[in-house]
């Protein structure tokens, strides 16, 4: 390259390093399949902003699985070595082999790739030794030509030592430190190698950046987060964020025969990864791994009112025929962007006494559309009214449900009001909860297959982890079922048919409940 060139290169150069979105494209254009999400854009904002010899706040990304954290992760380092930010980065995992695959498999292709050796040749060449001899790649270190190297280094190593040979690091990249296998002791020893060990072996304006999904609730990322462990006191937290947010699925009866687990709203919080994305994924995974892995929904910690309890379970052609349903809300205060969530509970009884919880919900939303949504529902499932508790806004939610029945039209007009003060049956939320339990523990209650999850994790939750609102609504509904308050009419509109027609076979039985799934 001439001397003219050479200037022409460095200008341009020079003009994209001031753009990170248009540098990554210009260095990883096949790697970029979507538009960054905001999530993305306040990562790169704080890595563009990084400078020599000064110390930013360490950046911990605990963003969904598939959602680009490892992407973003190695194509910061290699921003890093390329702008002359940093010369010396160490990527740690969990193992040395998970560190070496995450070097072999994120890291050398993009070093290697054509476009980045267009404005870089000696970070994608590796270096040499005085003999002509390659001093890289290793299987656990990259050493590029223009002196930036990368270290692969396992957790499993490190607690044995660590070795940087002649200079320290000025850049730690924490990448699949957790396993959900990890028993406390085990988070113990990981967060004491940190200390101990990793930390102290950086420069004093080492950067530090960690991606994780949550995979436990007592996992490293999940105490860094809940400011439970003493490291990294001043990190920027990005997240727990799940990949879609207000999820909702329900198992749906296939042609076949066979039940799926499909996704029925929510909004993915990246165009890369939408509904049709996690839903591959939620059938790839299941439930219970997706949840964790997608939507950071962690297994809660031990100790809870429920968690002794096997949940009976029944697909909705096995529910038997119901005498009475009932539809409760426990509805937030505020509007939306500032309520707590707000529950939705459908339960009906059969003639053996056998509490059936139909259909659950609980998100964040105004208290409007939730009552709404309880009124579809509740003209679904056969509920002839809908009960609200009333604990908090008095006789206001009268005129909130008047309005949101009208909203709907004439085919809702023949839904009723209840209300019910939780508060003045002068129990703690607790004690009211315990009477519902002990038919739990006689397998008087029974959960049907759809969005039965919901009400579970709520219940597994309860008195740990808020929110309670689903399980509040389902108490109303086991109160109101078991006659404990103001009873629906004995036989309701759950005994007829949604097309109309009533049962005609022996008198004083009534017709099966067809539970109908909505979008």
């Amino acid at each position: 390259m001439g001397r003219d060139d050479q200037t022409e290169h460095d200008l341009a150069l020079a003009e994209l390093e001031q753009d990170w979105a248009a540098w990554l494209l210009a260095m990883f254009p096949t790697y970029i399949t979507a538009p960054f999400a905001d999530h993305h854009v306040d990562f790169w904002e704080w890595a563009w902003a990084i400078r020599p010899g000064q110390r930013p706040p360490p950046y911990l990304a605990i963003w969904p699985r598939g959602g680009g954290k490892s992407l973003s992760a190695a194509s910061a380092v290699i921003a890093l070595g390329a702008r002359g930010v940093r010369n010396y980065c160490v990527y740690v995992s969990e193992s040395q082999d998970q560190a070496d695959k995450h070097l072999a498999d994120d890291i050398a292709p993009r070093l290697e790739s054509p476009d980045l050796a267009r404005w870089y040749p000696k970070m994608s060449d590796a270096a040499l030794t005085k003999f002509g001899q390659h001093k890289g790649w290793r299987r656990n270190r990259l050493h590029t030509a223009s002196g930036f190297v990368i270290d692969a280094l396992g957790l499993d190593v490190a607690s044995r030592g660590m070795r940087v040979e002649e200079f320290r690091p000025d850049a730690l990249v924490f990448d699949d430190l957790d396993s959900d296998t990890d028993t406390e002791t085990i988070v113990d020893r990981k967060l004491s190698t940190l200390a101990r060990r990793l930390l102290p072996a950086t420069t004093h304006h080492a950067v530090v950046i960690g991606i994780q999904n949550l995979v436990h609730a007592d996992s490293i990322f999940a105490r860094i987060a809940q400011g439970r462990a003493e490291i990294l006191a001043d990190a920027v937290i990005s997240g727990p964020l799940p990949a879609i947010r207000n999820l909702t699925y329900e198992s749906q009866t296939q042609p076949d025969g066979r039940y799926r687990n499909v996704i029925t709203g929510g909004t993915p919080i990246w165009e890369g990864q939408g509904i049709i994305e996690c839903q591959a994924e939620m059938d790839k995974l299941g439930p219970t791994v997706f949840l964790s892995e997608l939507q950071q929904q962690t297994p809660e910690l031990t100790g809870g009112m429920f968690d002794h309890v096997a949940f009976r379970h029944v697909t909705p052609a096995e529910t038997p025929p119901l005498d009475k349903v009932v539809c409760w809300v426990d509805p937030a205060v505020t509007d939306r962007d500032e309520s707590d969530s707000q529950g939705i509970q459908i339960g009906g009884i059969a003639r053996d006494g056998t509490l059936y919880q139909l259909w659950s919900w609980e998100h964040r939303t105004s208290p409007q559309d939730a009552i709404q949504m309880a009124l579809r529902q509740a003209l679904i499932h056969g509920a002839v009214y809908v009960g609200i508790e009333t604990d908090q806004g008095g006789d206001t939610w009268r005129d909130t449900f008047t309005r949101a029945r009208d909203h709907l039209g004439d085919d809702y007009a023949h839904i009723g009001f209840r209300q019910a003060k939780a508060g003045a049956s002068q129990m703690s939320k607790a004690h009211r909860i315990s009477q519902m339990l002990a038919d739990y523990e006689r397998g008087l209650i029974v959960h049907v297959e759809g969005t039965h999850h919901v009400l579970e994790r709520g219940l597994l939750r309860f008195p740990r982890v808020k929110p309670f609102d689903c399980v509040d609504a389902s108490w109303h509904t086991w109160r109101d079922l078991r006659r404990l308050s103001r009873p629906a009419r004995l036989i309701s509109s759950a005994n007829v048919r949604l097309d109309g027609s009533r049962d005609t076979g022996t008198t004083g039985r009534t017709s099966r409940l067809r539970v109908v799934r909505v979008d």
